[in-house]
């Protein structure tokens, strides 16, 4: 979902200037696109991945979904070559799609993608300072016979197609929080890429009265290690008779197939607009997806990060808490006593002072409106 809304985040804005765009996507992502009035069409799909296997980085990732192979690559790059053929567009953006720099250079057509720490080619998780998890022979061997096809260079990792090969990278962070960006050639950071329109929705009436005069909380897990038979009882624990209420977002989490009771301390809710709930709160307790914590730090909000030992999650945790705006906890921290002290904890003015400094770092790169400039400055020439 990040990162259909990332490329929604832009599109929006490119939408208001007057320009036109077209979304290759399937699934989750199509509907989302259709909702949001933007014409698509429909890509391929991998096989399903097979048993959960740890993944140590981006490229793990696309080797265990599948991504990686060779009869993937191939029918997948005929749908791009296809639609950009009909589309005839001025200007490629890409997120997570590892085709999209080899149709750039077959089109002449350039590309833009979001760029990232853990998609960098020279990213090494500190959870996992060994050898990749997975073996990636086979995806090397078959995204060069395909660039070979097409007389362009040959790849020794696969997380070198991601965004290293395109024209111009946008950077949805700043350059204090992740600096292994920062020599990358055309890399333009924009604080963050958010999609406005679902995230400063209103929220549902009478949310806000639950929480009386309490401190609001924000808490959201998505799927991870604090899966929800673990804070369906921590979080109304935690807080029961304290100075805080906690709103908890599931999502549409498998495991919870009826919203659990609220209590005068906790208040539970599928979906909300995370960005307008966050400027009513005090403090976030999440997972460590990017959205989240870039959020969080928008609206000023030290946040209490629980990754796991998902490496992206795990990267984003370690980040915050470096620069003095979360706190990185383990999943054995994740006890009653613990979360109320921690959030306590998170109330000292060097947190607040951490958060403030930030989100006027962030704010002040721009966000979606940057990114949509970035994109617009690199139109394919007339004749070119």
């Amino acid at each position: 979902m990040g990162t259909i809304t990332r490329c929604l985040s832009i599109a929006d804005h490119l939408r208001r200037l007057g320009h036109e765009c077209l979304f290759l996507t399937n699934g989750e992502g199509a509907k989302l696109v259709s909702e949001e009035g933007f014409p698509f069409v429909e890509g391929v799909l991998p096989d399903p991945p097979g048993k959960h296997h740890p993944v140590y980085d981006l490229s793990d990732v696309a080797v265990f979904l599948n991504l990686t192979r060779e009869g993937f690559i191939r029918r997948s790059l005929e749908t791009e070559l296809r639609t950009v053929d009909r589309f005839t567009p001025d200007v490629l953006f890409s997120e997570f799609k590892l085709t999209a720099p080899i149709t750039a250079a077959v089109t002449g057509v350039p590309l833009v993608s979001t760029a990232c720490s853990p998609a960098d080619p020279r990213f090494v998780s500190p959870l996992f300072p060994g050898a990749k998890a997975l073996n990636h022979a086979d995806a090397v061997e078959g995204f060069n016979r395909v660039l070979d096809d097409h007389k362009l260079e040959a790849i020794e990792n696969t997380a070198e197609l991601f965004f290293s090969r395109s024209d111009v990278k946008v950077a949805p962070t700043v350059c204090e929080i992740e600096p292994l960006l920062e020599d990358v050639p055309d890399i333009h950071y924009t604080g963050y890429l958010l999609h406005d329109r679902r995230e400063l929705a209103a929220l549902p009436q009478g949310l806000l009265e639950n929480a009386g005069s309490r401190a609001i909380v924000f808490v959201y897990f998505s799927t991870g290690e604090i899966e929800p038979d673990a804070y369906i009882h921590v979080i109304p624990q935690a807080f029961q008779d304290s100075e805080y209420h906690a709103i908890v977002a599931v999502g549409d989490h498998p495991d919870v197939p009826e919203l659990p009771p609220s209590t005068s301390n906790t208040t539970w809710v599928r979906f909300v607009p995370g960005r307008s709930l966050m400027r009513h709160c005090r403090a976030v307790i999440f997972h460590g997806g990017q959205n989240t914590a870039v959020s969080s730090l928008i609206h000023k909000l030290p946040s209490l990060i629980f990754p796991g030992k998902d490496f992206e999650r795990d990267f984003n945790a370690r980040s915050l808490a470096q620069i003095g705006a979360g706190m990185h906890l383990s999943v054995d921290d994740f006890t009653p006593a613990k979360v109320l002290e921690a959030t306590r904890r998170l109330q000292a003015p060097s947190f607040h002072a951490a958060v403030q400094t930030y989100s006027e770092k962030i704010l002040r790169k721009g966000g979606p409106e940057r990114a949509a400039e970035v994109v617009t400055g690199v139109w394919r020439k007339p004749g070119g």
